[in-house]
Parts: C-alpha cells; structure tokens; sequence
C-alpha cells in the first residue's frame, strides 16, 4: 500500500498548491507543485519496488520482464517534473520567460519519448508495421488537431508553434503507444490504465492550452482544473504499475 500512501500525501500537497497558485503566491506554489510531483515519482518508485502479495506483487520475474517498462515511466515522470519547474519559473522571471516555456515543453517531450520507449520494448517486440504506423498516425492526429483548432479556440501560438507541434506529435504518439501496447499486447491491463491516465493528463493541456496561449482564460477555475487533470492523470499513469503482469 506504499504507492496509494504516496499518492495521498500528493493529494494532500495539490490542495494548498492550488490555493496558492490561485492567489498568484508564486513561491510557496512552486515549492507545493515540486513536492506534489515528488510524490508520483515515489508512486512509480513504489509500485516497482513493492514487495506485497498478489495482485501487487512485483517480484524477480516480473522486474526482468518490465524494467524498461518501469524505468521508461519514471524517467518519463522524472521529466515531468523538470517541465513543471520551467514552467512555473517563467511567472517569477519574467525577462526569461521564453526560454523557460521552451524548457518546459522540451522535459515534456523527452518525457513522453520516454514512455514510448518503455512500452515499445516491453509490449512491442513482436509487433508489425501496423502497430507503428497506428502510433505514427496517433501523433499526426493530435499534432494536426491542435494546429487547426488554434484559431477556433481563439489560441496564439505565436513563436512557439513548432514546439507545440512537435510536443503534441510526441503526446499523442504516447496515448497510441500505451493503446496498442493494450490492445496489441494481450490485454494487460497496465497499458489501458496509462492510456486512461495520459487521456486525463491530455485535456489538463487542452485547459493549459487557453491559460497559455489564450486570453481571459487564466481564471482560478482554469487552474483548478488543469493541476486536478494534470496531477490526476501522472498518479494514474504512476499507479498503472501496480497491475503490472496482470
């Protein structure tokens, strides 16, 4: 039960980071933000690591079998982590703003590499050119979805389009990959719990979308939102290692 204790304590850190992020307290939200962060990578750290009986046990067998697995998520998580830094960090130094939006979407794309890597050597080895093409395609329809709605949902992407580009193709070959590792893979349930955990942590970019690029879309309800989406989709994705094998 080590790894729902962790999430707990993130739940626990989420709520005041909230409230102070919604009071413009840059500061102690960042500080709140990190230490929430911290927590679902001790989630992944846990669910690897755990000793306890079936049906959450990970023992010698299962590591060999799903350490990229498990290594591929928390670098993936480790990632996320620096991206949430950067881009919190552009609200209190303001002359580097720029760098550190682009900073943080870069440690979210290597992050998302990162899962991809960890499913596609542990469910895809004897996949065909089918499987890949699907996870090609998953990228190009989420990086063509976002370009075509920028204007409809009154965004600007301004000079950083290509990085929102290139991010997107990246996420949504991530949500193919966790699919198809799914679907492809025997119907183990990890990957359909991590696909059900980048959907959530998907539409917590869809409301950052309009806080960033938009404007009057930076209301508390739209920060509430995106932390509980964001937040809510890493600790699913760190808890899909719990059933692992299964």
């Amino acid at each position: 039960m080590t790894a729902i204790l962790f999430t707990a304590f993130g739940a626990c850190t989420l709520v005041p980071y909230i409230s102070f992020r919604c009071k413009k307290k840059l500061m102690p939200g960042i500080l709140l933000k990190v230490a929430t962060s911290i927590f679902f990578i001790l989630t992944t750290s846990a669910a690897i690591l755990i000793r306890e009986p079936v049906p959450f046990e990970v023992g010698p067998g299962l590591y060999e079998t799903y350490k990229f697995l498990f290594f591929g998520v928390l670098l993936g998580q480790v990632f996320g982590l620096m991206g949430d830094f950067w881009l919190d960090m552009k609200d209190m130094y303001l002359e580097h703003k720029d760098t550190y939006i682009f900073s943080g979407f870069i440690c979210f794309l290597i992050g998302h590499l990162f899962f991809i890597a960890g499913l596609l050597k542990t469910y895809g080895a004897n996949w065909d050119t089918r499987q890949y093409l699907l996870i090609l395609g998953g990228g190009a329809v989420l990086c063509g979805g976002v370009l075509l709605t920028e204007k409809p949902m009154k965004l600007a992407y301004g000079k950083f389009k290509g990085i929102t580009a290139a991010y997107s193709a990246v996420f949504g070959a991530s949500i193919a990959a966790a699919f198809c590792s799914w679907y492809f893979g025997g119907k183990n349930p990890q990957p359909l719990v991590m696909t059900i955990g980048l959907v959530i942590f998907l539409l917590s970019d869809l409301v950052l979308s309009g806080t960033f690029f938009g404007k009057g879309k930076d209301r508390p309800a739209d920060y509430i939102l995106n932390y509980i989406f964001y937040f809510g989709g890493q600790f699913t994705i760190a808890l899909s290692l719990l059933v692992v094998g299964q």
